[in-house]
């Protein structure tokens, strides 16, 4: 048997379950928990226009690599719009969150540093700790202390925004303690923060953004697109743009998605984001008080993160499947994707949930736990 073989043997059965997207006209779902477009933005007819208009001036595709024929004024537009956005020097942009992560850390960190992370960091982090050359230690969640005291200047500090399977958040109050204390660098990761929460959909650094000192994030999640970006200071992009082997010898994300980009950003930052994320606000509200009422158990969270936690993964899979059953897109999360012990279903809430769909959700959660 390959070593391929038998890790598709130990995989089977556990952690997500693939779930093929159809078109609307195909299948309806009631409401569907498993997206994470927070604001409801992906189908946003402004943001879809900008997209149509960007195509029929740059085609569908950047041609190349972003230091050969790949980069374009919509790129740069967007770069620009980001620092200004977020209060950074500099912003690079990136195909995905994963290639960010791990091209920050593989480009940036060297072997005389070391990194701390906290233990729930997204796996894009942990594959870049263990391709960098520096030694790496990962912390109890949301504990940095006392791991963090044996750091020295320089070292890094590497959490998230809000953690992709709890909901949580970290305490940025505290990293920017630490920060100044060990005189460490903050590298944070917001792909499940920004847009979705702060001024302006700033996210996590909206009450500090002096305390990161590397800021990455996804368009895939509350701007309801696709690609990612860093944002750090002018020398730190320069490295990347030179020597970032994620961001050199990648196609360029294609132009009219850097102008869907852009559009969403100026719909997070007006009004109608102000809206959307107090309609969101609502829906954290009203979903985490049902949960409460049932003695659920769960994972205190104030994100649109909500978690389910079930005895074993048969209890999990049972409920997800009723629910499914019903019309509820529900995904269950289980080992090895988080601990041993903490199968659950993982909510995502999103700004354009009717409110009447959720309180029939939860009639429906009643009849099938009476029936299970």
């Amino acid at each position: 048997m390959s070593v391929y073989q038998r890790r598709l043997k130990e995989r089977k059965g556990s952690s997500l379950f693939r779930v093929r997207k159809v078109r609307s006209s195909d299948v309806q779902w009631k409401l569907n928990f498993s997206t994470n477009d927070y604001l409801g933005l992906s189908q946003h007819r402004h943001i879809r226009q900008a997209f149509k208009q960007a195509v029929d001036i740059w085609g569908v595709g950047s041609t190349g690599s972003p230091l050969l024929s790949g980069y374009s004024s919509a790129h740069q537009e967007l770069e620009e719009l980001l620092t200004d956005w977020l209060g950074k020097p500099r912003a690079l942009l990136f195909n995905s969150g994963f290639a960010a992560n791990h091209g920050v850390l593989t480009t940036l960190v060297d072997k005389q540093q070391k990194v701390f992370a906290d233990k729930l960091v997204h796996a894009s982090i942990i594959d870049g700790m263990q391709h960098s050359e520096a030694q790496f230690k990962r912390y109890p969640h949301n504990q940095p202390l006392p791991v963090v005291d044996k750091a020295n200047a320089g070292d890094w500090l590497v959490t998230e925004g809000v953690f992709s399977m709890d909901g949580d958040a970290c305490d940025l109050k505290l990293m920017a303690s630490l920060k100044q204390q060990f005189d460490i660098k903050v590298m944070l990761d917001d792909a499940h923060g920004l847009g979705a929460y702060g001024s302006e959909g700033r996210g996590s650094t909206s009450s500090g953004s002096d305390a990161v000192d590397m800021l990455t994030g996804t368009f895939g999640k509350a701007l309801g697109v696709g690609g990612a970006f860093v944002c750090a200071k002018d020398d730190e992009i320069e490295s990347l743009i030179q020597f970032c082997r994620d961001y050199i010898y990648s196609t360029a994300m294609p132009p009219a998605q850097a102008a869907a980009i852009k559009s969403s950003i100026e719909i997070v930052r007006s009004a109608e984001g102000d809206e959307r994320r107090e309609q969101l606000a609502h829906r954290i509200q009203y979903f985490r008080e049902q949960m409460k009422q049932r003695n659920l158990k769960i994972i205190d969270s104030n994100t649109a993160i909500q978690t389910w936690l079930f005895d074993s993964d048969t209890e999990a899979l049972a409920m997800s499947k009723q629910l499914q059953a019903n019309g509820y897109l529900c995904s269950v999360i289980r080992p090895p994707t988080v601990p041993v012990g903490t199968s659950r279903i993982r909510f995502s809430l999103t700004s354009n949930m009717p409110q009447v769909a959720l309180e029939s959700f939860w009639q429906v959660v009643d009849r099938i736990r009476d029936n299970l």
